[in-house]
């Protein structure tokens, strides 16, 4: 059984549902904490989708965040989930963009790992 994250009738990623729940639990933690909201719609037995307007907004602010971290365990945290939603943004093609050098420095790191997001039918 697998998870889809769908923007319209594009699905992005199909993960396990261990994976998918982690996910967005983390998702809703960093959302919570920065008072932002995620673009990640409520689970419909398993099927998410996703705001791509708030999405983007959601995945700019968590590398804003992270670019300007000085808190080891803080940037730990934020790279457990901060690489999965860049390459999903990238996947549906939301333009997130490095607005400082540090910022263009993290995504230049993740975008190289080209992180497969496999879908259900993969």
């Amino acid at each position: 059984m697998s998870y889809t994250f769908d923007v319209g009738d594009d699905t992005l990623w199909g993960p396990v549902n261990s994976v998918a729940r982690i996910f967005m639990g983390t998702v809703k933690s960093i959302s919570t904490e920065y008072r932002v909201p995620s673009g990640i719609g409520d689970d419909l037995m398993g099927m998410v989708e996703i705001d791509p307007v708030e999405f983007a907004s959601f995945v700019q602010r968590v590398l804003a965040e992270r670019a300007k971290s000085l808190h080891l365990y803080k940037d730990m945290l934020l790279d457990g989930v901060l690489p999965l939603l860049i390459a999903l943004a990238d996947r549906g093609g939301m333009g997130v963009e490095g607005r400082t050098p540090e910022e263009n420095a993290y995504l230049e790191r993740v975008r190289a790992w080209r992180l497969p997001m496999l879908r259900p039918d993969n």
